[in-house]
C-alpha cells in the first residue's frame, strides 16, 4: 500500500470517530434535557431547606396529612378550646367578686375602700364592667376563630360553658352583673353570625 493511501486511510478513520464522537455528545445532551423535563413534571415539590419530598394533590390542592398529622391539629384545636374557657371563666369570676364586694355590709372583711374601688370597676367604663368584659370575650373568641365564621357555634357553647363554670365557682349562681355579661355577649355572637351570613350572601350574589 503507498503513503498516500495509508493518509488517505487514517483520515477516513478519524473522520469517522469525530462524527460517532459528536452524535455521543448529542445524545448525552437529549437525555439530559430530557430528565430535566421529567423531573419539572413530577407532582412533588422539596421544602426549602430540607430534603422531604411531599406529595401533592393535583385534586385537591394541598399537602396530603396523615392520620398522626390530623389528631395532633385537632388535640392542639382542643387545647386551645380549653384555655379559652378557663380564661373566660377566670375573668367572670373576677367580675362577680368584685360585685359582691359592692355589697358593703355584708361581708365583714370588705372595707369601704374596697367597696368603693369594686364599685368602680364594674361600673361603666370600669375594668370588669359588662362592656369591657363581653368586649374581651369576643374579641378572644374572634382571634380564636382565624376569622372562620363557621367557628361561631363552637366558641358560643365554649362561652356557654365558661360562664356556667364561674357560676358554679361564685356558689352556684351567676351575679345580676355576669348574668347581663352573658346576654351581651349571646347578642354579640348573634350579630357576628348574622354579619357573617350577610358578607356571605353577598359574595354568591357578586
Amino acid at each position: 500500500m503507498s503513503i498516500n493511501s495509508i493518509g488517505a486511510y487514517s483520515a477516513g478513520l478519524k473522520g469517522t470517530a469525530a462524527v460517532r464522537t459528536a452524535q455521543k455528545t448529542e445524545q448525552t445532551a437529549q437525555d439530559t434535557a430530557a430528565a430535566s423535563t421529567e423531573k419539572v413534571n413530577q407532582d412533588t415539590f422539596e421544602k426549602t431547606g430540607s430534603s422531604t419530598q411531599v406529595t401533592y394533590n393535583r385534586n385537591t390542592g394541598k399537602n396530603q396529612l396523615n392520620s398522626e398529622q390530623v389528631q395532633a391539629l385537632q388535640n392542639a384545636e382542643t387545647k386551645r378550646q380549653e384555655s379559652f374557657v378557663q380564661m373566660l371563666k377566670s375573668m367572670v369570676v373576677k367580675q362577680g367578686q368584685k360585685s359582691n364586694l359592692t355589697l358593703f355590709g355584708m361581708d365583714l372583711f370588705v372595707t369601704p375602700e374596697q367597696s368603693a374601688k369594686a364599685a368602680a370597676a364594674i361600673g361603666e367604663g370600669g375594668e370588669y364592667s359588662v362592656d369591657a368584659v363581653a368586649g374581651r370575650i369576643m374579641d378572644m373568641a374572634k382571634a380564636l376563630s382565624g376569622g372562620d365564621p363557621s367557628k361561631i357555634e363552637t366558641l358560643r357553647k365554649a362561652v356557654e360553658k365558661g360562664f356556667k363554670a364561674a357560676g358554679v365557682e361564685l356558689g352556684g349562681k351567676l351575679p345580676s352583673i355576669s348574668q347581663q355579661t352573658y346576654t351581651e355577649v349571646m347578642k354579640r355572637f348573634d350579630d357576628w353570625a348574622n354579619e357573617s351570613s350577610g358578607a356571605t350572601t353577598t359574595e354568591k350574589t357578586n
